[in-house]
């Protein structure tokens, strides 16, 4: 049975449910309020924050020179601050839930506890580690204590730096579905999953690795954080309804079955994790809305705008995943295996064509400056000039590259024989004292016409290059004539 739904409005920038009077009737979120209104102030004034205590447990959070707070993120859950584990002695980020979570009882806490037990016993690489959650016996105010990230989060770079390309965001994405995988198996949901709550971590390299390349690149890791949080606000085990309040996440990146009171599985995740590699490729989200109501009518009526992927160059294989990854129904969603499958077959699809263009393009480099210099040679123009007058209108050592044939199996390798030829192009043009017919000049010439002393004539060339590419497994194989 599927819960009825009032209307709550989310916020047209991140997506994120708006909370409050206030944030409604400007329908924005705070921190996107803020960040306006940062971007056209010099000394903005400082948004006004609730008292906060000065230590809960083992934990004193960490202020400001002024005094302030030091807050690392708000959200629907609560807020988070850098704190310090006078215990062990280091920082740790504190989240302290919000209070429409914390006025649910006894039950709900216990229920908190219960299933932060199990968040915390989650170890893996790409998820921040939770390492305590707690209740304060004064107020009920629930916490957790988890492992600081210094970084930034997707959202923050890709607003910083625009849209990520396809081999960067595949990596994360890998990344972030082996993390899922673990989780799944210690019955694990995040429910929250979205740009904000992914890390970019820089590493530096290993001194001891001497492999080629590892000395002066760091590598890039991405941290899942809030995993566990989500789950154990959730109202029942089995239920998100809205109409009690129990919807827990961010709607623009919510699974459908996040909506309704049906059970949310690794998948829901999957779905979640599909919405933020599109915002990662595109800088927007799959489907919008002004209201939880209109995201959800988008998620089972609209089709995905696919445009906005093929305007980002996404390669095909890696579009066709997305729109598996953001299926209505869960089944028809790939589960965590063959996701990270998947991925790495675009991801080997991506650097195949990569290599191919290296080596097309040291292949006709190559070509190119040996037919150069044969066309200039003194014992080809002697050649040349001794076997018929050239017209008229015709100039020495002139050259016109022709489209070359695609000999390959596969014809949708067809890309290779343009590539050759341009990069032909490209290095007979630098010889000097050749003159080179511009490609527009040929390209609508098959690649051996019947007539070229004709088509020569008209051109004003005395010579032409031809030639074939063909694709064999992982090798190239490029046949070159020269014509006169």
């Amino acid at each position: 049975m599927q819960a009825q739904a009032t209307s709550v409005a989310v916020c047209p920038e991140c997506g994120t449910r708006l909370e409050g009077g206030f944030s409604r009737n400007l329908g924005r979120c705070m921190i996107c309020l803020l960040r306006v209104g940062f971007d056209g102030a010099e000394e903005p004034d400082e948004a006004p924050l609730s008292p906060v205590a000065d230590r809960l447990g083992n934990y004193r959070i960490e202020r400001h020179d002024d005094g302030t707070a030091w807050e690392l993120g708000r959200g629907a859950m609560g807020v988070t601050y850098r704190a310090l584990d006078t215990t062990l002695q280091r920082p740790v980020a504190l989240k302290l839930i919000a209070s429409e979570w914390v006025k649910r009882g006894a039950e709900a806490r216990e229920r908190f506890m219960r299933e932060a037990r199990t968040a915390a016993s989650l170890r893996h690489p790409n998820v921040a580690t939770v390492y305590h959650f707690g209740i304060r016996e004064e107020n009920g105010q629930c916490f957790c204590a988890m492992e600081l990230v210094e970084g930034e989060t997707l959202e923050m770079r890709v607003r910083r730096t625009g849209p990520l390309d396809a081999l960067t965001t595949i990596d994360i994405a890998l990344q972030v579905s082996s993390a899922l995988a673990a989780a799944e198996k210690q019955g694990l949901v995040h429910r929250d999953l979205k740009p904000a709550n992914l890390m970019f971590v820089a590493e530096a390299p290993d001194a001891n690795d001497s492999s080629p390349g590892k000395a002066e690149k760091a590598e890039t890791v991405v941290k899942v954080i809030d995993f566990g949080v989500a789950k154990a606000l959730v109202e029942k085990p089995d239920a998100m309804g809205l109409t009690h309040g129990g919807f827990v996440g961010t709607p623009a990146f919510a699974s459908p079955e996040q909506f309704t009171d049906a059970s949310v599985g690794v998948r829901s995740d999957i779905y979640s994790l599909g919405a933020t590699l599109w915002y990662l490729l595109t800088g927007d989200r799959p489907f919008q809305g002004a209201t939880i109501e209109q995201i959800r009518a988008s998620q089972h009526s609209k089709a995905l705008p696919i445009e906005q992927l093929k305007a980002a160059r996404v390669p095909k294989r890696f579009i066709s995943l997305l729109v598996s990854m953001l299926a209505a129904e869960p089944a028809a969603r790939p589960d965590v295996r063959a996701l990270t499958l998947q991925l790495q077959d675009c991801r080997a699809q991506i650097l195949d064509r990569w290599k191919a263009a290296r080596r097309l393009a040291l292949a006709a480099g190559l070509v190119g400056m040996a037919a150069a210099a044969f066309v200039l040679s003194p014992r080809w123009h002697n050649r040349a000039t001794s076997q018929s007058a050239a017209p008229a209108n015709v100039s020495e050592k002139s050259v016109a590259v022709l489209p070359f044939e695609n000999l390959s199996e596969d014809k949708n390798s067809a890309y290779f024989a343009g590539g050759v030829r341009d990069g032909i192009l490209a290095k007979v043009a630098q010889v000097r004292g050749l003159k080179v017919m511009a490609r527009s000049s040929t390209k609508k010439n098959e690649s051996r016409p019947a007539n070229l002393r004709e088509l020569g004539s008209r051109l004003g060339v005395e010579t032409f290059l031809a030639g074939s590419v063909q694709k064999v497994s992982e090798d190239i194989v490029i046949d070159l004539q020269l014509v006169d």
